[in-house]
């Protein structure tokens, strides 16, 4: 049998956990010295190193951002936020004192609330489009097309048609924007392509549903049902009063439950994940697949937190590494890429890195 007929990692990555803990340190230093400005070249600094040392079919990627493009983006998403809500304080006054109405005057803070969830959406879009375009492999960039306006604009009626829906609509919402992604990017000439469908992960997440339910009844019964009887036998429910047994339960009913809802929660995801990567396939040359594992995600997920919460965050690289190893070891591939097919991508590349997704989002690990 052709071994390229066989599913195979997609990716090899060998950074070590020595280097990456020399480069955060080495970026946290000199980012308390410059209080905080250097953190857009330190990311940039990670980003090349992990780039470097991850393959596929024995050649290394390349990432060619740099820290100007990431300040350049912060610095425009700090303008155009403060233009916003500027605009809508603005508004506000002026609505206010012509009307007299707090609740007409209350529209433009309403519109500015949909319009930074709009936002949010979009940045995540022009992040993977900026760092899929600084993406190089055999000298071969990547891309997106498509609007991240428009991308954000979806995702906020998906939203509220999920809302509408009692979130039965989850599902379908998550298979249609991953759908936006995925089929607007590429690589060279060679484009991605998404074919999922929600019902095949619906019933995931209706078990998912029915755990949380059962999650919630062992939750209160275990913690909140004794906090209750404290109360009541005290009579008296003010906070100095409350014993420490009270804020004992309180404590441990919200430790059981994240932990408890993580766990229900893994189950869906691992079936999202792996739905979308065996539904997904590049240039009619590859298809993917996924081996990730609901043991697997949360341990990964379990062990890091852990790591960062005992070490004040300072063991972040340590999880970094975990968490590449893992993404290499669960991603698989069928088939090859034979460079010689693939031209140079000729879409317009963006200009600056994704500076709204910093001040909106987390921003992802790297």
């Amino acid at each position: 049998m052709n071994t390229q007929d066989q599913a195979r990692p997609l990716l090899e990555y060998d950074g070590t956990t020595g280097e990456l803990c020399l480069i955060f340190f080495t970026n946290l230093l000199f980012s308390v010295l410059t209080l905080g400005f250097y953190r857009f070249w330190g990311t940039t600094k990670l980003r090349r190193y992990v780039w470097s040392h991850m393959r596929f079919q024995d050649e290394r990627f390349e990432y060619t951002g740099t820290g100007k493009e990431l300040f350049k983006g912060f610095a425009a998403a700090c303008m155009v936020l403060a233009g916003i809500w500027l605009a809508s304080t603005l508004l506000h006054a002026i609505l206010l004192r012509a009307t007299h109405s707090n609740l007409i005057a209350s529209l433009p803070t309403i519109a500015l609330f949909l319009l930074l969830g709009v936002l949010k959406a979009s940045a995540r879009y022009g992040a993977e489009r900026y760092r899929l375009s600084r993406t190089m492999w055999r000298g071969i960039r990547g891309g997106m097309t498509g609007s991240a306006i428009g991308y954000g604009v979806r995702a906020t009626l998906y939203s509220a048609l999920c809302f509408v829906s009692l979130f039965q609509l989850i599902t379908w919402t998550s298979m249609r924007l991953a759908e936006r992604r995925i089929n607007t990017a590429s690589f060279g000439s060679g484009a991605f392509r998404f074919e999922g469908r929600a019902a095949k992960v619906y019933g995931a997440y209706l078990l998912t549903s029915l755990g949380y339910a059962v999650l919630f009844g062992v939750v209160s019964w275990l913690f909140l049902k004794p906090m209750f009887h404290v109360i009541h036998d005290m009579r008296v429910p003010h906070a100095r009063h409350l014993p420490v047994a009270f804020w004992g339960n309180l404590i441990g009913a919200y430790v059981a439950f994240v932990a408890g809802a993580w766990l229900v929660k893994s189950f869906y995801l691992v079936a999202m994940a792996r739905h979308i990567a065996g539904n997904t396939s590049f240039g009619g040359m590859l298809s993917f697949s996924s081996t990730i594992s609901v043991e697997g995600l949360v341990r990964l997920a379990g062990v890091n937190l852990l790591l960062l919460i005992f070490t004040l965050g300072f063991a972040y690289p340590v999880a970094l590494q975990r968490s590449l190893r893992f993404l290499a070891n669960n991603l698989h591939a069928q088939g090859y890429v034979d460079p010689a097919t693939l031209n140079q991508n000729t879409l317009r590349e963006p200009t600056m890195g994704e500076g709204m997704l910093s001040l909106l989002d987390h921003g992802g690990a790297l």
